[in-house]
């Protein structure tokens, strides 16, 4: 008389497999959290390692004057003698300009001027 069926239960296939999905979703970003994790605690340990490191050593004392390796004279030229004996001393007048190859003469060239 009361047409109640109540004999199957609903079915719940698609929230168990929704629930499945987003439970392997979390594993992921979890998984993901954990690499980042150890990469960041990875850096920390290098930069840590950085700060702690003794300083570099002290320049050598025997140069007289901080110059560019262009701007010194060599003195491998001269026979007979050892380059580190020879006393080196910069010349005045020698740059960059002397160097470059690029530029045909050493006059300055203005276009549309003879």
């Amino acid at each position: 008389m009361c047409g109640g069926g109540g004999g199957q239960a609903p079915d719940n296939s698609a929230q168990i497999r929704m629930q499945e999905e987003q439970m392997k979703l979390q594993r992921e970003q979890i998984a993901m959290q954990q690499e980042q994790a150890a990469a960041q605690k990875a850096q920390y340990q290098e930069q840590l390692a950085i700060s702690k490191a003794p300083p570099p050593p002290a320049p050598n004392p025997v140069a007289q004057a901080a110059a560019g390796a262009l701007q010194m004279p060599t003195a491998q030229g001269v026979a007979g003698t050892d380059a580190m004996s020879v006393p080196v001393v910069a010349r005045a007048g020698v740059g960059r300009r002397k160097l470059r190859t690029d530029m045909a003469s050493t006059s300055l060239s203005i276009p549309g001027v003879a």
